[in-house]
């Protein structure tokens, strides 16, 4: 037995506004016929009479009046859906999800937030730091800022900056234990690595070929407590530019990065045309175009927006 979809719905609402099943039918430009067995169909679906014929006029049964009663509140929830797409369309209003990688949350919010909410007051942000990877399709998060281009065909990606990774170590540390001239001569030293959970990014994973089982290492699971471990305690670990250079007590160990990968900033494929979306993108890629020597690691910190 076929369960009524909503053309069916439209059948009986149409009944119900025209009176007669040929007032319904010139609503839905189809013949009185047409109307009659779509009808019939409804009723032998449903298992119920919905209404009683009386020459060409009719009366609703119980039955039938709260499928048209059902009809209605499914006619009135579809037209709020429609509004609300279409206002989504071109009103820059209601809640934007940002995914970024910890690091970049202070950024973000020192140097973008505060001048988006200044030109669009009526946009809430929520910005969350996660290292894993959202689920843009299932709506964990309206946009992510992923350090790799995403495979998934349903996600838009726009290419953000290049972000190089160096060898960082503090003066105090290298003038103790002397400077390595090469990567391997990093086995021996102390190593601040990450934690397995983290290694989906190459570069932090990268420094795991230099581990010697012989020396002292330490593990952590976040950026920030990297760099401040060797800044205070001493050791040699990998950092972004924009986190490393700013912090005086470090240096480079090695001019050259040890791996560049790319931010790209994405968002899936149904979101493209929703006005708040297309704002919050145009504002990241602005912000990180604007401050590109930071994020390449030639400039020390980033500059404010207005």
């Amino acid at each position: 037995m076929a369960v009524p979809v909503w053309d069916d719905f439209k059948i009986l609402l149409a009944l119900a506004r025209g009176g007669s099943v040929a007032a319904a039918a010139r609503e839905l430009q189809v013949d009185n016929s047409t109307v009659s067995r779509r009808l019939a169909a409804i009723e032998d679906a449903l298992g119920a009479k919905l209404l009683i014929r009386g020459g060409r006029e009719f009366a609703w049964t119980a039955e039938g009046r709260r499928v048209i009663e059902s009809a209605e509140a499914m006619e009135s929830a579809a037209a709020a859906a429609v509004r609300q797409v279409r206002t989504a369309k071109v009103d820059v209003s209601g809640t934007v999800r940002i995914s970024v990688a910890p690091a970049f949350v202070p950024v973000l919010m020192r140097g973008m937030l505060p001048g988006l909410r200044k030109d669009h007051p009526e946009l809430d942000l929520e910005l969350t730091g996660a290292y894993h990877r959202v689920d843009l399709a299932k709506g964990e998060a309206d946009i992510a800022l992923r350090m790799a281009r995403p495979e998934e065909a349903d996600l838009v990606a726009r290419r953000a900056f290049d972000h190089p990774w160096f060898v960082y170590a503090s003066k105090s540390y290298l003038d103790a234990n002397g400077r390595p001239s090469t990567f391997d001569e990093l086995r021996g030293h102390r190593l601040v690595l990450y934690v397995e959970s983290m290694h989906n990014i190459e570069p932090l994973r990268w420094m795991e070929t230099y581990r010697d089982a012989a020396a002292r290492l330490l593990r952590v699971d976040n950026l920030e407590i990297a760099c401040q471990t060797i800044a205070a305690v001493g050791g040699v670990t990998v950092l972004p530019g924009m986190i490393g250079d700013p912090m005086p007590e470090l240096e480079r160990v090695f001019s050259e990065p040890v791996a560049v990968n790319t931010g790209w900033i994405v968002y899936h494929e149904s979101a493209r045309d929703t006005a708040r979306i297309r704002v919050v993108v145009d504002a990241l890629l602005e912000f990180f175009h604007a401050n590109e020597a930071v994020f390449t690691g030639a400039a020390p910190g980033c500059g404010d927006r207005g």
